[in-house]
Order: structure tokens, then C-alpha cells, then sequence
């Protein structure tokens, strides 16, 4: 499994939804109603520990990634911080 099927499955189990043909890699997570607040907090803090990463107060609030090709490559840039490339 690849690190984006990876993602899509941590959001699938935890938002109890599918990708599918209605909801895609580029769906705004919010607008369709998958994720709130609260609920992007537990994502990332769930993605914190699935890829071992450090997220600061500052990425928390200055970036909202909504779809999942947006949070795959949020996930890949702090993966290649973290491992110095």
C-alpha cells in the first residue's frame, strides 16, 4: 500500500466513507460534508502518528487540506522534511 492508499484508508475508517465515483482524490472534504473541524484536528493528529511527523501549531491553522491528493502531499513534504531531502 502506498502512502496515499494508506491516507485514503485512515480517512475512509475514520469518516466512515468511500472513495468512489462521488468522492474523489481531488473532493473538497468539507464541502461534501466528510470532515469538520473537529474532525481535521483527529486526522491530523492521526496522521501524526501513522507517519511519525511533528506538525506545528502554525501548519495546523495556516494550511487547511481539504481533499486527499492535498493532504497526500502535505504528508509527502513533511515526510522529506523529517527525512532531510
Amino acid at each position: 500500500m502506498d502512502r496515499k492508499q494508506h491516507i485514503q484508508k485512515l480517512i475512509e475508517d475514520q469518516f466512515l466513507v468511500d472513495f468512489d465515483g462521488g468522492l474523489t482524490a481531488e473532493t473538497d472534504l468539507f464541502k461534501a460534508g466528510v470532515i469538520d473541524s473537529f474532525g481535521y484536528i483527529q486526522l491530523l493528529s492521526t496522521l501524526e502518528e501513522n507517519f511519525s511527523l511533528q506538525l506545528t501549531d502554525e501548519e495546523l491553522l495556516r494550511n487547511i487540506f481539504s481533499s486527499l491528493d492535498a493532504i497526500d502531499a502535505f504528508v509527502a513534504k513533511k515526510l522529506a522534511e523529517r527525512d532531510g531531502h
